[in-house]
């Protein structure tokens, strides 16, 4: 019997037998099984649309690791499966190997057919067909699969399989797939945060400065059995001793006695940022509670209150070096670093720059009332760019893309500031600024001075491109409370307000 005899056959049967089968999955994993028996397909896949946010989320799939499945939200424009749900138009890559643009997430596919599903006025998703074998669909079965994908569609929507997947999909949101992309090297870490996160072992965070290290911490204290307990976190950067103490063990204001984040976050969890920054005191202190489980308070009525609390923290780098030169506590090292993770930067993992690049897109569109979407050149242009900042910088430059130039469909040069900002930003880095001399050398050649006057200058610059503080902040790529304190003890910034 032919395909188009059996056309019609199957769909018969896909309808009497998703009515007996109990839930969601079972009817998308039939209907995705008798459709690649159909074609002869090896593997493949079947995707909703997200009509809002205007991602794929990959609702059945043969052949793909359970983990890359959930984490494959895929935008459109972007791979095979984006571009045929962009263009309404069946995508064949004959060879996937020569499609520069394709998205690899089953190593044995060879070649693929990607099927918009569509009523008359939208998207409802993509079916993939694939094969291992190179050329395997002939133009035939491209057609026989078409009228199929099409009569498929009308299936999906009278039995309200697209909506019951899409509301089952936000229902079981994962705090892990927060950590957004599907790369290897982050489908690992969102392995190994599984296998930990459970538990009470400490763990700490390696990364690069804006690769999402707290993040990581979130999603491990999400998945923990304290979860609905605190989570608190404190940024050892740019903080005096005296502050970081105050923040991490409690002060006095007046007489009455202020709890820092270790009390406060008692029975749940704190995230300890730039550990490594830490004073040498401070590492003795915080090593000495941990090993006592017990937090001084000069007022309770007891002497000290138990500790049971669940530690991370993140560093920039790998503090075993410190050790080496005694600038950090080997003792405190090992209570915190029972489980050592490695978040990669944003340039080893090019492949999950336009999910991102949607994702923050989606968010400012939202968050500021605009329209605007990518073309295909800015998309690429995306990910061809260094992201010296990582995710942060990334989530910065949709930022201003979509806040500050007028154009709808965002192109390369939608993410270069305007030539008059660059030019200002150019001569204050210079020192040749208006008055500032930033790099000018004075009497004085203090390199901290130096350095404080150029903080001020790219202070002032943030808060010309951010509303809030916490924009600033992210501006440049410091923690709201670092930015605070810059703002009160810069002397560069007196009488300067936000």
């Amino acid at each position: 019997m032919s395909v188009k005899q059996d056309i019609s056959g199957t769909l018969r049967k896909i309808q009497k037998e998703i009515q007996q089968l109990p839930n969601i999955t079972d009817r998308l994993n039939f209907i995705l099984e008798m459709t690649l028996t159909l074609f002869g397909a090896s593997t493949g896949s079947i995707s909703i649309m997200d009509q809002e946010e205007k991602v794929l989320t990959i609702v059945a799939a043969k052949g793909m690791d359970w983990e890359k499945k959930i984490a494959a939200k895929l935008p459109f424009n972007f791979g095979v499966t984006g571009r045929a749900a962009s263009t309404r138009e069946i995508t064949y890559v004959p060879d996937v190997t020569l499609d520069k643009d394709y998205v690899k997430l089953i190593e044995t596919v060879r070649s693929e057919l990607a099927i918009p599903l569509l009523t008359r006025d939208s998207v409802v998703g993509v079916l993939n067909l694939e094969s291992d074998k190179v050329n395997f669909f002939s133009p035939d079965i491209i057609n026989q699969a078409t009228l199929f994908a099409s009569q498929l569609t009308i299936v999906i929507l009278e039995e309200r399989i697209a909506k019951e997947a899409f509301e089952k999909s936000k229902r079981e949101e994962d705090p892990v797939e927060e950590i957004l992309g599907y790369d290897p090297s982050i489908l690992f870490l969102k392995h190994r945060i599984r296998q930990v996160g459970p538990s009470d072992i400490s763990v700490m965070i390696i990364g690069e400065e804006g690769a999402g290290k707290k993040l990581v911490a979130k999603a491990l204290h999400f998945i923990s059995q304290r979860k609905n307990a605190p989570f608190h976190t404190v940024d050892c950067s740019g903080l005096s001793y005296e502050l970081l103490e105050a923040e991490l063990f409690g002060s006095f204001s007046g007489k009455i006695f202020n709890p820092g984040k270790l009390e406060q976050s008692n029975g749940g969890s704190l995230y300890i940022e730039s550990i490594g920054d830490l004073p040498s005191n401070l590492q003795n202190k915080l090593f000495q509670t941990l090993r006592d489980k017990s937090i001084p308070n000069p007022i309770a009525k007891k002497k000290e209150e138990v500790l049971n609390i669940r530690m991370f923290t993140g560093s920039k780098r790998d503090l075993l070096e410190d050790i080496q030169k005694e600038t950090f506590s080997m003792d405190l090292y090992y209570r915190l670093a029972e489980v050592p993770l490695r978040v990669p930067p944003l340039r080893e993992r090019r492949g999950d720059i336009p999910l991102l690049a949607h994702h923050y897109l989606y968010q400012y569109n939202k968050q500021y009332g605009r329209n605007k979407s990518f073309s295909t050149e800015a998309l690429k242009a995306l990910t061809g760019m260094p992201w010296s900042g990582n995710v942060r910088q990334l989530q910065s430059v949709i930022q201003y893309a979509v806040l500050v130039p007028q154009e709808t469909v965002l192109e390369p040069y939608s993410f270069q500031q305007d030539g008059k900002r660059e030019e200002e930003s150019r001569s204050k880095a210079s020192g040749f600024g208006d008055g500032t001399n930033v790099l000018t050398p004075s009497e004085n050649l203090s390199l901290n001075l130096a350095i404080e006057k150029l903080e001020a200058i790219w202070i002032k610059e943030a808060f010309q491109r951010a509303s809030t503080q916490e924009e600033a902040a992210k501006l440049l790529g410091i923690s709201r409370g670092s930015l605070q304190y810059k703002l009160k003890n810069n002397q560069f910034l007196d009488g300067f307000t936000t």
